[in-house]
């Protein structure tokens, strides 16, 4: 699969020219994992999880950049990545670095905001009737630090949803191993694609689904459902889908950011 040529314009993705092929593999592997996965009866379902892997690897990108902070003894700032408690003591996580890959995008042009806009635009939604998903984002951590989150809200259309977390439990491992497998022997090796790329090349996937179950899921429905599991999942503890992967705690010098294999390595 191609990446997604109407997201794109004359911007180059950020892998782009070093990991061309490594990504449109991974990319066409994450989408037919998704279908394989998800009950084809379910194609909300299957746009809540293209929207929590987006989210979900927004998390993983922003702890890999606060822990490598953290082994150069340099202060994650509290703006950019924090861990709060909801009242039923739940952890999550917010800041800009969480929100970046969703709404703002890295400098490069391509937050997932963007692709599920111009998804649901070529489907025919007129622009004036997207939400505003930065209102969204700010609805989903009203709910994280009032009540506590994790579910998609409720409405016409929304009936019986899936938990970004439930699906993530399910697809985040087979999702990470594509995205960081190797090339197949017959093609070229090229360059890993970075963690901080991956919420790119999983929005590339989330609109391409979009556009896919148009004729089950109305578009503007679509880009909600991927843009707010992306938001939810952002925010989700990280043990509640990958247990034990990330150690995260207060300390002197503000968030304390640990992934467990390297910590057993340097042991």
């Amino acid at each position: 699969m191609p990446p997604a040529s109407a997201a794109r314009q004359d911007l180059r993705f950020p892998w782009e020219p070093e990991s061309v092929n490594r990504a449109n593999l991974a990319t066409a592997a994450l989408r037919q994992m998704l279908l394989q996965r998800v009950p084809r009866r379910s194609p909300q379902t299957l746009l809540i999880a293209a929207g929590a892997l987006v989210g979900f690897a927004a998390q993983n990108s922003a702890l890999e950049q606060g822990e490598l902070l953290t082994l150069r003894r340099d202060l994650v700032a509290p703006e950019s990545l924090m861990l709060r408690q909801s009242p039923d003591g739940q952890r999550f996580l917010m800041g800009r670095w969480v929100t970046a890959p969703l709404l703002l995008g890295y400098g490069h042009g391509f937050p997932l905001q963007r692709f599920v806009i111009q998804a649901a635009a070529a489907a025919g939604v007129g622009r004036s009737q997207f939400p505003d998903y930065w209102e969204m984002e700010r609805r989903v951590m009203r709910e994280a630090t009032e009540t506590g989150f994790g579910t998609l809200a409720p409405g016409e259309g929304r009936e019986r949803l899936a938990r970004p977390r439930e699906v993530l439990r399910a697809l985040w491992a087979p999702a990470r191993r594509i995205v960081s497998a190797p090339m197949p022997l017959e093609m070229m090796d090229e360059p890993v694609l970075s963690e901080a790329h991956w919420p790119t090349a999983m929005a590339v996937v989330a609109a391409r689904l979009i556009t896919q179950t148009t004729d089950a899921v109305a578009p503007l429905l679509a880009a909600d459902l991927v843009m707010e599991a992306a938001i939810i999942a952002s925010k989700l503890d990280p043990d509640l889908v990958d247990l034990g992967r990330w150690t995260l705690a207060p300390g002197p010098r503000g968030l304390q950011i640990a992934r467990d294999d390297r910590r057993r390595r340097v042991a």
